[in-house]
Protein backbone atom coordinates (compact mmCIF):
# COMPACT_ATOMS: atom_id res chain seq x y z
CA UNK A 1 0.00 0.00 0.00
CA UNK A 2 1.94 2.95 -0.37
CA UNK A 3 3.02 6.87 -0.08
CA UNK A 4 2.04 4.97 -2.17
CA UNK A 5 1.29 1.57 -1.40
CA UNK A 6 0.20 0.10 -4.59
CA UNK A 7 -2.21 -1.50 -2.71
CA UNK A 8 0.21 4.36 -2.46
CA UNK A 9 -0.06 8.48 -2.11
CA UNK A 10 -0.08 11.92 -3.26
CA UNK A 11 -0.84 15.43 -2.48
CA UNK A 12 -0.28 18.70 -4.14
CA UNK A 13 1.47 20.89 -1.65
CA UNK A 14 4.20 23.44 -2.14
CA UNK A 15 7.10 21.03 -1.60
CA UNK A 16 5.64 18.10 0.11
CA UNK A 17 6.08 14.43 -0.29
CA UNK A 18 2.96 12.47 -0.91
CA UNK A 19 3.13 9.43 1.11
CA UNK A 20 -0.34 6.57 1.85
CA UNK A 21 -1.21 7.14 5.14
CA UNK A 22 -6.00 10.17 7.64
CA UNK A 23 -9.00 10.70 9.30
CA UNK A 24 -12.36 11.92 10.14
CA UNK A 25 -12.05 15.22 8.36
CA UNK A 26 -13.81 18.49 8.95
CA UNK A 27 -14.65 19.21 5.35
CA UNK A 28 -14.88 22.60 3.69
CA UNK A 29 -16.67 22.45 0.35
CA UNK A 30 -15.83 25.13 -2.18
CA UNK A 31 -18.50 25.48 -4.86
CA UNK A 32 -17.51 27.02 -8.18
CA UNK A 33 -19.78 27.88 -11.09
CA UNK A 34 -19.42 24.51 -12.79
CA UNK A 35 -18.29 22.03 -10.16
CA UNK A 36 -17.89 21.26 -6.48
CA UNK A 37 -14.40 20.82 -5.13
CA UNK A 38 -13.55 19.55 -1.67
CA UNK A 39 -10.11 21.10 -1.79
CA UNK A 40 -9.53 21.06 1.97
CA UNK A 41 -10.84 17.57 2.55
CA UNK A 42 -7.59 16.34 4.10
CA UNK A 43 -7.03 19.49 6.17
CA UNK A 44 -8.11 18.47 9.67
CA UNK A 45 -6.48 21.34 11.61
CA UNK A 46 -7.69 24.92 11.65
CA UNK A 47 -4.29 26.31 10.64
CA UNK A 48 -4.24 23.96 7.64
CA UNK A 49 -7.58 25.21 6.36
CA UNK A 50 -6.75 28.85 6.98
CA UNK A 51 -3.27 28.90 5.47
CA UNK A 52 -3.45 26.11 2.91
CA UNK A 53 -0.51 24.19 4.38
CA UNK A 54 -0.02 20.62 5.59
CA UNK A 55 1.00 20.25 9.24
CA UNK A 56 -0.26 16.78 10.13
CA UNK A 57 -0.11 13.76 7.83
CA UNK A 58 -3.49 12.64 6.50
CA UNK A 59 -4.41 9.39 4.80
CA UNK A 60 -6.96 8.15 2.33
CA UNK A 61 -7.57 5.01 0.29
CA UNK A 62 -9.03 4.81 -3.20
CA UNK A 63 -9.77 2.26 -5.91
CA UNK A 64 -8.22 2.96 -9.30
CA UNK A 65 -8.75 1.14 -12.58
CA UNK A 66 -5.46 0.03 -14.15
CA UNK A 67 -4.37 -2.64 -16.65
CA UNK A 68 -1.91 -4.15 -14.14
CA UNK A 69 -4.93 -5.34 -12.15
CA UNK A 70 -6.59 -7.55 -14.73
CA UNK A 71 -10.00 -9.06 -14.36
CA UNK A 72 -11.64 -11.24 -16.97
CA UNK A 73 -15.04 -10.86 -18.49
CA UNK A 74 -16.81 -14.09 -17.65
CA UNK A 75 -18.59 -14.00 -20.98
CA UNK A 76 -15.28 -13.90 -22.91
CA UNK A 77 -12.19 -15.04 -20.93
CA UNK A 78 -9.93 -14.07 -23.86
CA UNK A 79 -10.69 -10.36 -23.41
CA UNK A 80 -9.09 -9.05 -20.23
CA UNK A 81 -10.58 -5.93 -18.66
CA UNK A 82 -9.00 -3.40 -16.39
CA UNK A 83 -9.26 -4.38 -12.75
CA UNK A 84 -9.10 -2.25 -9.61
CA UNK A 85 -6.02 -1.44 -7.53
CA UNK A 86 -6.40 -0.27 -3.95
CA UNK A 87 -4.10 2.71 -3.38
CA UNK A 88 -3.38 3.67 0.22
CA UNK A 89 -2.20 7.28 0.19
CA UNK A 90 -0.70 9.60 2.78
CA UNK A 91 -0.37 13.35 2.37
CA UNK A 92 2.54 14.58 4.46
CA UNK A 93 3.91 18.03 5.26
CA UNK A 94 7.03 18.89 3.33
CA UNK A 95 8.59 21.39 5.70
CA UNK A 96 11.62 20.27 7.70
CA UNK A 97 9.99 21.44 10.96
CA UNK A 98 7.53 18.55 10.64
CA UNK A 99 10.13 15.88 10.00
CA UNK A 100 8.60 13.41 12.46
CA UNK A 101 5.32 13.38 10.51
CA UNK A 102 7.26 12.77 7.30
CA UNK A 103 9.33 9.90 8.75
CA UNK A 104 6.25 8.28 10.27
CA UNK A 105 4.45 8.38 6.94
CA UNK A 106 7.39 7.19 4.84
CA UNK A 107 7.83 4.20 7.11
CA UNK A 108 4.24 3.10 6.46
CA UNK A 109 4.33 2.97 2.64
CA UNK A 110 6.25 1.45 -0.28
CA UNK A 111 7.00 4.58 -2.27
CA UNK A 112 6.69 8.36 -2.40
CA UNK A 113 5.71 11.00 -4.90
CA UNK A 114 8.25 13.80 -4.40
CA UNK A 115 6.73 17.09 -5.51
CA UNK A 116 8.82 19.95 -6.88
CA UNK A 117 7.37 23.43 -7.33
CA UNK A 118 7.82 24.32 -11.01
CA UNK A 119 8.24 27.99 -10.08
CA UNK A 120 10.39 27.81 -6.93
CA UNK A 121 12.53 24.83 -7.92
CA UNK A 122 14.35 22.56 -5.49
CA UNK A 123 14.05 23.65 -1.86
CA UNK A 124 15.99 22.60 1.22
CA UNK A 125 13.20 20.48 2.70
CA UNK A 126 13.06 18.45 -0.52
CA UNK A 127 16.58 17.19 0.09
CA UNK A 128 15.63 16.29 3.67
CA UNK A 129 12.59 14.27 2.58
CA UNK A 130 14.59 12.52 -0.16
CA UNK A 131 17.34 11.56 2.31
CA UNK A 132 14.73 10.11 4.68
CA UNK A 133 13.24 8.05 1.85
CA UNK A 134 16.65 6.70 0.79
CA UNK A 135 17.49 5.80 4.39
CA UNK A 136 14.27 3.81 4.73
CA UNK A 137 15.01 2.08 1.42
CA UNK A 138 18.50 1.04 2.57
CA UNK A 139 17.14 -0.25 5.88
CA UNK A 140 14.53 -2.34 4.09
CA UNK A 141 17.10 -3.77 1.70
CA UNK A 142 19.33 -4.77 4.61
CA UNK A 143 16.41 -6.38 6.41
CA UNK A 144 15.41 -8.35 3.33
CA UNK A 145 18.95 -9.55 2.71
CA UNK A 146 18.96 -10.83 6.28
CA UNK A 147 15.63 -12.54 5.59
CA UNK A 148 17.20 -14.33 2.62
CA UNK A 149 19.86 -15.84 4.86
CA UNK A 150 17.40 -16.67 7.65
CA UNK A 151 14.44 -18.21 5.85
CA UNK A 152 15.72 -18.78 2.34
CA UNK A 153 13.66 -16.18 0.50
CA UNK A 154 14.37 -15.95 -3.24
CA UNK A 155 17.76 -14.15 -3.34
CA UNK A 156 17.02 -12.69 -6.77
CA UNK A 157 14.44 -10.48 -5.12
CA UNK A 158 16.60 -9.42 -2.21
CA UNK A 159 18.42 -6.79 -4.24
CA UNK A 160 17.18 -4.05 -6.48
CA UNK A 161 15.29 -0.82 -6.14
CA UNK A 162 11.92 -2.52 -6.00
CA UNK A 163 12.86 -4.13 -2.68
CA UNK A 164 13.61 -0.81 -0.99
CA UNK A 165 11.63 2.38 -1.49
CA UNK A 166 10.50 3.88 -4.77
CA UNK A 167 10.65 7.67 -5.20
CA UNK A 168 8.73 9.20 -8.10
CA UNK A 169 9.67 12.80 -9.10
CA UNK A 170 6.80 15.11 -10.09
CA UNK A 171 6.70 18.80 -11.02
CA UNK A 172 3.63 20.64 -9.80
CA UNK A 173 2.06 24.06 -10.44
CA UNK A 174 3.19 24.05 -14.06
CA UNK A 175 0.17 26.18 -15.03
CA UNK A 176 1.23 29.35 -13.21
CA UNK A 177 2.89 32.13 -15.26
CA UNK A 178 6.18 31.99 -13.34
CA UNK A 179 6.62 28.22 -13.82
CA UNK A 180 9.96 27.06 -15.26
CA UNK A 181 9.29 23.34 -15.81
CA UNK A 182 12.23 22.59 -18.12
CA UNK A 183 14.76 24.46 -15.98
CA UNK A 184 13.51 22.89 -12.75
CA UNK A 185 13.40 19.39 -14.30
CA UNK A 186 17.05 19.69 -15.33
CA UNK A 187 18.00 20.92 -11.83
CA UNK A 188 16.15 17.96 -10.27
CA UNK A 189 17.93 15.59 -12.63
CA UNK A 190 21.35 17.02 -11.72
CA UNK A 191 20.75 16.94 -7.96
CA UNK A 192 18.90 13.65 -7.59
CA UNK A 193 19.93 11.64 -10.64
CA UNK A 194 16.41 11.20 -12.04
CA UNK A 195 15.95 10.80 -15.79
CA UNK A 196 14.53 14.18 -16.94
CA UNK A 197 12.09 12.38 -19.23
CA UNK A 198 10.66 10.47 -16.25
CA UNK A 199 9.75 13.62 -14.31
CA UNK A 200 5.99 14.13 -14.66
CA UNK A 201 4.48 17.60 -15.07
CA UNK A 202 1.27 18.28 -13.19
CA UNK A 203 -1.12 20.88 -11.88
CA UNK A 204 -3.85 19.95 -9.43
CA UNK A 205 -5.70 23.22 -10.00
CA UNK A 206 -5.74 22.80 -13.80
CA UNK A 207 -6.16 18.99 -13.59
CA UNK A 208 -3.03 18.37 -15.63
CA UNK A 209 -1.15 15.09 -15.34
CA UNK A 210 -3.16 13.56 -12.49
CA UNK A 211 -4.04 10.37 -14.35
CA UNK A 212 -0.41 10.00 -15.47
CA UNK A 213 0.78 10.19 -11.86
CA UNK A 214 -1.68 7.50 -10.75
CA UNK A 215 -0.66 5.28 -13.67
CA UNK A 216 3.03 5.58 -12.79
CA UNK A 217 2.27 4.76 -9.18
CA UNK A 218 0.46 1.60 -10.21
CA UNK A 219 3.31 0.62 -12.55
CA UNK A 220 6.30 1.50 -10.39
CA UNK A 221 5.33 1.15 -6.73
CA UNK A 222 5.22 -2.49 -5.60
CA UNK A 223 2.51 -3.95 -3.36
CA UNK A 224 3.44 -4.66 0.28
CA UNK A 225 5.57 -7.75 0.85
CA UNK A 226 4.07 -10.64 2.75
CA UNK A 227 5.83 -11.67 5.96
CA UNK A 228 7.65 -15.00 6.08
CA UNK A 229 5.26 -16.52 8.65
CA UNK A 230 2.06 -15.08 7.21
CA UNK A 231 -0.33 -17.99 6.93
CA UNK A 232 -3.42 -15.78 7.12
CA UNK A 233 -4.07 -16.48 10.79
CA UNK A 234 -1.47 -14.31 12.56
CA UNK A 235 -2.60 -10.69 12.73
CA UNK A 236 -0.07 -7.87 12.74
CA UNK A 237 -1.53 -4.39 12.32
CA UNK A 238 1.00 -1.57 12.62
CA UNK A 239 -0.27 1.67 14.13
CA UNK A 240 0.54 4.63 11.87
CA UNK A 241 -1.28 7.29 13.86
CA UNK A 242 -3.84 7.62 16.65
CA UNK A 243 -6.03 10.39 17.97
CA UNK A 244 -8.74 10.85 20.59
CA UNK A 245 -12.40 11.56 19.88
CA UNK A 246 -14.66 12.42 22.85
CA UNK A 247 -17.48 10.06 21.85
CA UNK A 248 -15.47 7.13 20.53
CA UNK A 249 -12.20 7.19 22.43
CA UNK A 250 -8.95 6.50 20.60
CA UNK A 251 -9.11 5.97 16.84
CA UNK A 252 -6.10 4.13 15.39
CA UNK A 253 -4.98 4.39 11.78
CA UNK A 254 -3.34 1.04 11.03
CA UNK A 255 -1.66 -0.84 8.20
CA UNK A 256 -2.33 -4.58 8.21
CA UNK A 257 0.99 -6.40 7.70
CA UNK A 258 -0.36 -9.93 8.01
CA UNK A 259 -3.57 -11.78 8.76
CA UNK A 260 -6.93 -10.10 9.12
CA UNK A 261 -8.95 -8.24 11.76
CA UNK A 262 -12.70 -8.24 12.24
CA UNK A 263 -15.12 -6.47 14.53
CA UNK A 264 -15.55 -8.43 17.75
CA UNK A 265 -11.97 -9.74 17.75
CA UNK A 266 -10.07 -9.50 21.01
CA UNK A 267 -6.75 -7.74 20.41
CA UNK A 268 -3.59 -7.07 22.38
CA UNK A 269 -0.96 -4.36 21.92
CA UNK A 270 2.74 -5.11 21.44
CA UNK A 271 5.10 -2.24 22.17
CA UNK A 272 8.87 -2.58 22.07
CA UNK A 273 8.62 -6.35 21.64
CA UNK A 274 6.55 -6.75 24.82
CA UNK A 275 2.83 -7.46 25.04
CA UNK A 276 0.66 -5.29 27.27
CA UNK A 277 -1.45 -7.00 29.93
CA UNK A 278 -4.74 -5.47 28.82
CA UNK A 279 -6.76 -6.67 25.84
CA UNK A 280 -9.47 -4.84 23.93
CA UNK A 281 -12.55 -5.73 21.91
CA UNK A 282 -12.63 -4.31 18.38
CA UNK A 283 -15.75 -2.15 18.16
CA UNK A 284 -15.48 -0.71 14.67
CA UNK A 285 -13.24 -1.18 11.62
CA UNK A 286 -13.20 0.50 8.25
CA UNK A 287 -11.39 2.36 5.49
CA UNK A 288 -10.49 6.05 5.37
CA UNK A 289 -11.69 7.51 2.04
CA UNK A 290 -10.89 10.15 3.63
CA UNK A 291 -14.27 10.02 5.37
CA UNK A 292 -14.58 6.86 7.42
CA UNK A 293 -16.40 3.96 5.78
CA UNK A 294 -17.21 1.03 8.03
CA UNK A 295 -16.21 -2.31 6.45
CA UNK A 296 -16.23 -4.53 9.59
CA UNK A 297 -12.92 -6.13 8.55
CA UNK A 298 -9.42 -5.34 7.27
CA UNK A 299 -6.98 -7.77 5.67
CA UNK A 300 -3.31 -7.79 4.66
CA UNK A 301 -2.26 -4.86 2.52
CA UNK A 302 -5.13 -2.63 3.60
CA UNK A 303 -4.91 0.56 5.60
CA UNK A 304 -7.81 1.72 7.71
CA UNK A 305 -9.10 2.77 11.11
CA UNK A 306 -9.75 0.71 14.24
CA UNK A 307 -11.78 1.68 17.30
CA UNK A 308 -11.27 -0.68 20.23
CA UNK A 309 -12.20 1.21 23.40
CA UNK A 310 -8.79 2.71 24.21
CA UNK A 311 -8.92 5.93 26.21
CA UNK A 312 -5.38 7.30 25.80
CA UNK A 313 -3.59 7.73 22.42
CA UNK A 314 -0.31 6.94 24.19
CA UNK A 315 -1.52 3.35 24.49
CA UNK A 316 -1.30 3.04 20.69
CA UNK A 317 1.68 5.11 19.65
CA UNK A 318 2.92 4.98 16.04
CA UNK A 319 4.92 1.81 15.52
CA UNK A 320 3.07 -0.35 18.04
CA UNK A 321 1.57 -3.61 16.78
CA UNK A 322 -2.02 -4.79 17.24
CA UNK A 323 -2.49 -8.57 17.23
CA UNK A 324 -5.12 -11.10 18.22
CA UNK A 325 -5.06 -11.94 21.91
CA UNK A 326 -5.01 -15.67 21.15
CA UNK A 327 -1.81 -15.42 19.06
CA UNK A 328 0.02 -12.73 21.02
CA UNK A 329 2.65 -15.15 22.36
CA UNK A 330 3.44 -16.36 18.84
CA UNK A 331 3.85 -12.81 17.55
CA UNK A 332 6.05 -11.73 20.48
CA UNK A 333 8.23 -14.81 20.00
CA UNK A 334 8.76 -14.02 16.30
CA UNK A 335 9.42 -10.31 16.61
Amino acid sequence: TGLFDSEGSTSEENESSSTPNNTSSKTTIIQTKDTKEEITLLDTLKVERERGITVKASAASMLYRHPSATTFDTSDPNNPEKGWILLNMVDTPGHADFGMEVSKSLDSVEGAVLLFDAAQGVQAQTLSVYDKARTIGRQRNEWKRGLVEKVGTNPDKADGEEMGFRVLPVLTKIDIPSARPLEVALAVSDLFGFDPDSILKTSARARIGIKEVLDVICDKVPPPDSLADDDGTILRAKVIDSWFEPRRGVVCLVRVLSGAMEEGDRISIIDGGQARKDSYSVQEIGLVLPHRMRTKALSRGQMGYVIAGLRDPREARPGTILTLQKTVNTVVGNE
